[in-house]
């Protein structure tokens, strides 16, 4: 089925795991990722860095390090070039973390909605205020060795916000934040926390006209109800993923595929480009 994509006005885009499998990124709840001998009320609550920070920031910089050695792939930067010569309303959301997306788009074309926070980021756990943090402050090893990675670009560098333009204090290997001298957490949602910018998610999916999921798992809520409100909403519903996922009867076209080849076909049938 082919769509003519000039003729909505506003199109949301949805991106999960699926998208960033082909960067050589796992998933994390994948049992060949990183550290899966850690059950994630280890790595990844906040009750876990209130008991270990140390471990969880360790965590962290390894998924920083894998993320920084991982590219964008044809599916990222296919939505890109779609933005690019966009005439109308353009959105996407992302639950990942990984920051392929900025990656893919230096010029914002496409700014994601990272509804998962992200790895360039961290922020203070006294006053919530969020910093640039490209730093992973262990090494693949798990070693105390302090290091910067490709995660920031130019201009989040030479933001205000960039956490490394201050002399830092520390605490246990780790830097306290500028604002507070507080420990500083990863900007990460992590379970049983609300995800980020929930009410402009809501708008957008109100509004939409065009929802495309791409590889998503549909199992992950909020994100997995995201279907559904668009289509009660009057949008049209495309699912791009790997295999069939549990919001069927709520999509319009299903295309089976890795996203690096349906995502570019999927907009070629278009006749964007």
């Amino acid at each position: 089925m082919d769509l003519n994509l000039d003729a909505f006005k506003s199109i949301v885009f949805l991106t999960g795991a699926g998208i960033s499998a082909e960067s050589g990124l796992n998933t994390f709840r994948n049992s060949n990722g990183l550290w899966e001998q850690h059950r994630m009320e280890d790595v990844a609550t906040p009750e876990a860095f209130i008991k270990d920070p140390q471990l969880v920031w360790r965590f962290y910089s390894m998924r920083r390090l894998q993320a920084a050695a991982a590219e964008p792939n044809l599916a990222h930067k296919a939505l890109v070039k779609f933005a690019e010569t966009r005439k109308h309303n353009v959105s996407l959301i992302t639950q990942n973390v990984d920051v392929l997306h900025h990656r893919a788009d230096q010029l914002d074309h496409l700014p994601p909605i990272c509804m998962h926070g992200s790895l360039n980021q961290s922020r203070c756990t006294h006053c919530g205020v969020v910093y640039f943090d490209d730093y992973a402050y262990f090494n693949l090893k798990g070693d105390y060795a302090p290091q910067s990675t490709i995660l920031c670009n130019a201009s989040e560098k030479a933001s205000i916000d960039y956490l490394h333009h201050y002399k830092l204090d520390y605490k246990n290997f780790l830097p306290l934040s500028p604002c507070c001298k507080a420990e500083i957490r990863p900007h990460i949602v992590w379970f049983g926390e609300i995800p980020l910018q929930m009410s402009k998610i809501d708008k957008l999916l109100n509004e939409a006209d065009l929802f495309v999921s791409i590889g998503t798992s549909g199992s992950v809520y909020p994100a997995a109800g995201f279907l559904q409100t668009a289509k009660s909403h009057g949008a049209r519903t495309v699912c791009i993923n790997i295999e069939e996922i549990p919001q069927s009867k709520w999509i319009d076209e299903f295309i089976q595929g890795p996203a690096s080849v349906k995502v570019p076909e999927f907009f070629k049938s278009s006749q964007v480009y």
